[in-house]
């Protein structure tokens, strides 16, 4: 109960504060920690910004469920900062998610895809058991995906994530993936809990 109430009181100060990379997601119980969390951010020539971070989720308090998480926000560049902007869409096209034991080895042995290019009803809207089933939103600043769930007995996960997408305030679209030229970073992102 510490720790829901200190992830709480964390994340609202982090919204007060305007950190670049914000929690996309209402504080859930089963996430993964904030602190290890992996994030990126892509830059587009037309100064917007959309950052990615990859996370966990078990369900709470017996882990027999799990999710890979996907969030997302865009951003416009004022002067080098970073300021929230409504994008037309957000969209996750290709991520993947194994569960693990305890060595870190997938103990299935194809992960479990998600996202627009795999089916449009992949995923789950900013919660686990979110009745909004979708891979893509219109007219947000910030989303989060999970995946389509695994159940069984694991001792973490892995969540790779290989393609996505936004088409920004003013239309313009943009498409970010694994092997194509990316700045500040690059697909995929993998993140290990």
């Amino acid at each position: 109960m510490l720790k829901r109430l200190l992830l709480c009181l964390c994340l609202l100060t982090m919204s007060v504060a305007g950190l670049i990379i914000t929690n996309a997601t209402p504080a859930s119980a089963g996430l993964s920690p904030l602190e290890g969390r992996k994030c990126m951010n892509f830059d587009s020539s037309n100064n917007r910004r959309l950052s990615i971070c990859a996370r966990g989720w078990a369900a709470d308090p017996a882990p027999t469920q799990w999710r890979g998480v996907v969030e997302m926000h865009t951003y416009i560049l004022v002067n080098g900062h970073p300021m929230d902007r409504t994008s037309q869409s957000i969209t996750v096209n290709q991520a993947t998610f194994w569960p693990t034991n305890a060595d870190g080895i997938a103990i299935i042995s194809k992960g479990i895809d998600f996202g627009n290019d795999f089916s449009a009803r992949s995923c789950r809207v900013n919660g686990a058991s979110s009745s909004q089933i979708a891979c893509s939103v219109p007219n947000t600043s910030r989303v989060a995906y999970y995946s389509t769930a695994w159940n069984g007995v694991a001792q973490g996960l892995k969540v790779d994530v290989y393609k996505v997408s936004w088409r920004d305030d003013v239309g313009q679209p943009h498409i970010v993936q694994s092997g194509s030229p990316s700045s500040p970073d690059h697909l995929p992102l993998h993140f290990v809990w």
